[in-house]
């Protein structure tokens, strides 16, 4: 009884500790639990707590301390461990909990909880093994629970997936779970769905698939009953892959009765009849066990007939789109019996007649359009055109009388688009159809005055193709003024439409086309881009942000992109646990590899690498500031930390909206060719990144083969090597990067291109790799003497490269306006370029630190040398005044390149961009022209604010270069 009174005083003691906390009151926790500590000086729990308010204060290292002192007591009390996980998970420090429980487990083995939580300590650091042998001990402990035997089972599936040996996953890891789980299913202790499932997954897996169907075919099949037709669906794929034709036919044929809108059943039950058909397969005489469609004929009768059935009620697309997937088919394989379907135009003009007004049709028409021939296409066409009983061209406007009859038309410039059809116009016709669009565009505004600020407009879509005809027309004829038209216009439907996506991403990429980033981030978190659409769309604005110079909004997207993938880890650990606790085995995989696609995007390490190279130009303005990021970043150049092989391309381009046609557009190719230029610019990147903070590491200590880890000394190779060793795999990977030195990926719909091709032709590259030789050079003085010098080595200082950066600088230096013969034209080019020049002098001017650094103390001891000679006065070796002489050139280049970004800042101008007729209103409408002078505002801001950016980092570089002198 005085146990339990005892217990309810600590309790009562504790609750107004945890209320402070959960009330956010940090520092009166901490009196709270001074308080107690006072009457109980040992209440493992109150410290923990008080640790835990330390923590959110930002007092790390009081926290720290406590902590370390009652994780050596070990700590065995529920609350006291709960409170040090929270601690643990705060920091990070995942690995300490996992101890934690440990020594816990030890004091009292018979626990179950404390065994739980060491489960889930080890699901959180990955670590499968240990995973495995806790659920058995808990297993032992409690061996009628079914749950904690199956996370064992699912912990060696888990050492299956994650096994670089993949022979070891298939003739142990796997074997060994089927036994378990048999042993199990054998003993009929099988209770729940989700054992049913882990059994099921662990079967195909291995690649048994007759067991997997004769699973699902037995009575533990019918335990599948959370999700509708599980056991069908999954059924009809195991015949599939047994190539069972008959069975898997019966089995589509039986989802598609229920489920005739299911495109994925159709496909698949059309390849069925086909492989039927190709075995010349038939039913044995009396057999009536199943329907089984082993001919086109028997297909088509059942197409037919699925199409009959919905004509009463709702009109399914499945059934008409898979009648002409037939035909697709069997025009593919060249078969006559493709008659018997019917005329395909004959079909698609009824398909139009039944789905035109929906706005999938497009998509739909993308698959089938392609069964015509070039005559039956505009055949098809002039049908369409009639139908809709418009306005032909140069006869008086006849607008859509209702939403339907507008989408109906909106398809027909679709698919016209799509056919061809735009790109046999002139510039004018083209103009001329942009115009009649975005009247109908305004027009159609009129059904959408009700809608909501976040719906989007019925009409929107005119005014995307709008926007299409006049960028054909700019490629076509290279005048500038039409993406100032297209700009405008968006501009205008957004304020009509606010919520478009569409028309937002449009502009994103035309204002980073012509240079201008500033309205960017507006546009972008107006799209309201969250979670895992960092991933999937952050592209859009981080290849663009340091690249036009806006280094403030780069740190700030970089930083953001950064904290979800940092998150999302935390977050699908979080998942994971729950998945166990649940029983939601076949999630785990799903979690699992998510998190994997994640940790391995491309958009992750290329903002990695960005993010830390932008830290160290922007943040350093002298020598040792760089040396103090370069230790803060921890970084090891003998290790790239990015596999780039390892690589996976989240990026979503498809989100877009786009009609061009197939032979001209191919989407999967160019991204595949970006995908290929991304990992070359990203590996570059890297061994820039890491030659940098080699050099930097040589010139802050001596050559040194040897290091300190944890308060072990490991041997390390000498850091001159690092740098050799990297400068060759620079030289190799920069004569890989050769055939992308002409990129040509500059799509308005697709990838963009990256700054590969320019850093090459600028010769970037050459004023990197001689600094570089410069440091080794420099270093190597160190032991044969600076008397010693060698004449093709100085020249790299007094000529090679401050030649090669003043080269760069002023092949770049042109006029923030052209004017070619169609008149004035904004230089969108010269930001990138002069952007790429200040990078090139922050990197030389890192390096030129490091050779200061490494001859400093040679010129203080060869000065101490002749002090001590009095009756002679040696020549001063010319390394170091050739070294200032190259110091000198550098200043010369910052000085130009300071000069060439002024002369691209409009207010440094006095130039009024809105004032130079680069661009002319479409129509005579008052708020056009209002628009226009906004959108003008805008450019003229963003190119101050890049010019005044660039401006000042170069400025900065010339006050570290000041610092350089010998």
């Amino acid at each position: 009884m005085a146990s339990r009174s005892h217990v309810e005083v600590n309790e009562r003691r504790l609750r107004l500790i945890y209320d402070c906390l959960d009330n956010g009151n940090n520092k009166k926790a901490i009196q709270e639990a001074d308080k107690v500590l006072k009457k109980q000086k040992d209440f493992q729990c109150a410290k923990v707590l008080k640790a835990l308010a330390m923590l959110r204060l930002g007092r790390h290292d009081d926290s720290s301390a406590i902590l370390q002192e009652v994780h050596a007591q070990h700590p065995h009390n529920e609350a006291t461990l709960q409170a040090m996980s929270i601690c643990y998970r705060e920091v990070h420090k995942m690995e300490l909990i996992a101890d934690l429980y440990e020594n816990a487990h030890k004091s009292r083995p018979d626990n179950e909880e404390i065994l739980s939580a060491l489960f889930m300590a080890h699901v959180r650091l990955g670590d499968y093994k240990k995973q495995q042998q806790t659920a058995m001990l808990l297993h032992k402990l409690r061996p009628q629970k079914n749950p904690y035997y199956f996370w064992a089972v699912m912990s060696i599936i888990m050492q299956a997936h994650s096994a670089t040996d993949k022979k070891l996953a298939t003739s142990m890891y796997l074997p060994l779970a089927e036994r378990m789980t048999k042993k199990y299913v054998t003993e009929g202790k099988v209770e729940a769905e989700a054992e049913v499932l882990l059994y099921l997954m662990i079967l195909e897996q291995m690649d048994r698939w007759e067991d997997a169907a004769q699973l699902l075919e037995g009575p533990l099949g019918e335990k599948f009953v959370s999700e509708l037709n599980f056991r069908a669906t999954k059924l009809a794929e195991l015949y599939r892959k047994l190539e069972k034709w008959p069975k898997a036919n019966a089995e589509y044929r039986q989802l598609l009765v229920q489920n005739p809108d299911q495109w994925q059943f159709w496909s698949v039950y059309i390849d069925t009849v086909f492989h039927l058909v190709d075995c010349q397969w038939v039913p044995e005489e009396g057999d009536q066990s199943a329907e089984i469609d082993y001919s086109v004929e028997k297909a088509l009768s059942f197409i037919t007939e699925q199409i009959k059935g919905c004509e009463n009620g709702r009109l399914f697309r499945g059934p008409y789109l898979a009648r002409l997937e037939l035909i697709r088919l069997l025009q593919t394989r060249g078969e006559e019996s493709v008659s018997i379907v019917g005329c395909p135009l004959t079909l698609l003009k009824q398909y139009f007649d039944k789905y035109s007004d929906r706005s999938t049709y497009f998509g739909d028409m993308k698959l089938f359009v392609r069964i015509l021939s070039v005559k039956e296409k505009e055949e098809l066409l002039v049908y369409m055109t009639e139908s809709l009983k418009l306005n032909k061209p140069g006869e008086p406007t006849i607008y859509a009388q209702d939403i339907k009859h507008m989408q109906r038309h909106i398809s027909v410039l679709q698919l016209s688009r799509y056919i061809g059809q735009h790109r046999a116009m002139t510039d004018s016709d083209k103009v001329t159809l942009a115009k009649d669009l975005l009247d109908r565009h305004k027009k159609g505004l009129e059904f959408g005055t009700e809608l909501l600020p976040t719906d989007l407009q019925y009409s929107d879509n005119y005014l995307i193709l709008a926007a299409h005809l006049l960028l054909d027309a700019w490629r076509q004829s290279g005048k500038q003024l039409y993406v100032w038209q297209v700009v405008t216009q968006l501009e205008l439907g957004m304020r009509k439409s606010p919520s478009n996506f569409q028309i937002k991403l449009l502009l994103v990429r035309l204002y980073c086309i012509m240079g201008a980033f500033g309205p960017c981030p507006a546009l972008y978190d107006g799209m309201e881009i969250k979670h895992i659409m960092n991933d999937t769309l952050g592209h859009i604005v981080s290849s663009h942000v340091g690249r036009l110079g806006h280094f403030v909004a780069a740190c700030a997207m970089y930083g953001t992109m950064l904290r979800f993938f940092t998150v999302n880890h935390k977050e699908t650990t979080e998942y994971l646990i729950s998945s166990y606790k649940y029983g939601s085995f076949g999630k785990i995989r799903e979690f699992v590899n998510f998190r994997e696609k994640l940790q391995n995007s491309l958009q992750y390490a290329s903002a990695t690498s960005e993010r830390l190279l932008l830290d160290l130009t922007l943040e350093t303005a002298s020598h040792n500031s760089t040396e103090q990021m370069i230790t803060y970043m921890e970084i090891d150049p003998e290790k790239d930390k990015t596999d780039i092989n390892q690589l996976c391309d989240n990026r979503d381009f498809q989100v877009m909206s786009c009609w061009e046609p197939a032979e001209l557009f191919d989407l999967e190719t160019l991204q595949r060719q970006s995908f290929e230029e991304e990992k070359a610019w990203l590996r570059l990147r890297n061994l820039m990144l890491r030659l940098l903070a080699a050099a930097v590491m040589l010139g802050r200590q001596p050559d040194v083969n040897h290091h300190t880890n944890n308060g072990v000394s490991e041997e390390r190779k000498p850091m001159s090597e690092v740098i050799q060793d990297l400068l060759q795999k620079l030289t190799s990977h920069l004569e890989d990067c050769d055939k992308f030195a002409n990129s040509m990926l500059c799509q308005v719909d697709g990838p963009y291109r990256t700054r590969l091709s320019t850093f090459l032709s600028s010769g970037h590259h050459k004023v990197f790799k001689e600094m570089v030789q410069c440091v080794l050079y420099s270093n190597s003085l160190q032991d044969k003497g600076v008397g010693k010098s060698e004449e093709n080595e100085e020249k790299r200082f007094t000529t090679v490269v401050p030649e090669l950066l003043q080269e760069a600088v002023s092949q770049h230096k042109c006029p923030l306006i052209n004017s070619p013969e169609g008149g004035a034209a904004l230089n969108t080019e010269v930001l990138e370029n002069l952007v790429l020049c200040a990078e090139t002098l922050s990197y030389a001017t890192i390096l030129a630190g490091v050779c200061n650094r490494i001859l400093k103390p040679l010129k203080s001891s060869w000065t101490k040398k002749l002090r001590k000679k009095k009756d002679t006065a040696p020549t001063q070796p010319c390394t170091f005044s050739n070294f200032n002489a190259m110091v000198d050139g550098l200043e010369k280049g910052a000085s130009d390149l300071h000069q060439a970004v002024k002369e691209v800042d409009p207010v440094f101008l006095s130039l009024s961009l809105g004032t130079l007729n680069l661009s002319g209103p479409l129509t005579d409408s008052q708020e056009e022209m209002e628009i226009e002078k906004e959108v003008w505002l805008k450019v003229e801001s963003s190119y101050q604010q890049s010019s005044r950016a660039v401006h000042d980092h170069v400025h900065l570089k010339l006050q570290y270069l000041h610092t350089l002198k010998l």
